[in-house]
């Protein structure tokens, strides 16, 4: 894992290529990883001293999904909630507005914002989120998120065609949604192997305070991974003191 001290010039131009695809086919060796997560890694990690996150999956995903992770989080003390919407059907305009329901009822109820923790489509989500509800959301980490193009360079650019989209114009209004600056902190964790989405189009170039990490595994292995987990611990810790500050 290392952090980005510097924008790559790299810039989205095409979907993964088929040997970044093949690859993905890592994520058993990294769910088994994540399993045998150590104790004595957790052990290293900050508390979460009842800070509420919420989670959201990736396209095409359960909740299910994030199971692991929503355990590791417990296990350190963090109050976890899933999304609540089923599976990521990627009709992001129909995701949205009970989610927005969802949280603003849930951080009225505990009386302090609430981090978002997305994954590849639920990143994308949860940066949206936070850039319309500033007072309710804590902070973002985003993982393998495409925050670039949408689904333009993903391997579910072809998916969403079919389903009568278009792609240019998903890019243009992502594109002018950035005119509208997101407030809260916010980490971004790529991979420049990611099978799913093509790595520049996870890079936030528009985002003064955004925090790019760089990890070694595969898009379908990052929410099982033990270092990854481990930025995500270091990320939820700084969003928390945020809150107290």
């Amino acid at each position: 894992m290392r952090y980005l001290s510097h924008l790559p010039a790299e810039l989205p131009s095409k979907t993964p290529r088929w040997f970044e695809v093949a690859a993905e086919a890592r994520v058993g060796l990294e769910l088994l990883d994540g399993l045998r997560l150590r104790k004595r890694l957790l052990n290293d990690l900050p508390l979460g001293a009842g800070h509420p996150v919420m989670l959201l999956p990736g396209y095409g995903t359960s909740e299910r999904a994030m199971g692991l992770l929503a355990k590791r989080l417990r296990s350190l003390g963090y109050v976890v909630r899933q999304w609540g919407q089923g599976k990521n059907h990627g009709a992001v305009h129909k995701l949205v507005p009970p989610l927005k329901t969802r949280i603003r009822d849930w951080s009225a109820q505990l009386g302090q914002p609430v981090s978002l923790i997305g994954w590849s489509l639920g990143g994308y989500i949860a940066r949206e989120l936070a850039r319309d509800m500033p007072e309710q959301i804590a902070g973002v980490i985003a993982l393998g998120s495409p925050v670039v193009g949408g689904p333009k360079y993903t391997l579910t650019a072809k998916q969403y065609i079919k389903m009568g989209f278009d792609l240019d114009a998903i890019e243009r209004d992502i594109a002018s949604r950035d005119s509208v600056p997101i407030q809260c902190p916010m980490t971004l964790i790529f991979s420049r192997v990611d099978g799913v989405v093509s790595w520049p189009a996870t890079i936030d170039r528009v985002t003064p305070q955004a925090r790019h990490v760089e990890a070694r595994c595969s898009h379908l292995g990052m929410v099982f991974s033990p270092q990854v987990f481990r930025q995500i611990a270091m990320a939820l810790a700084d969003q928390r003191a945020g809150t107290e500050a």
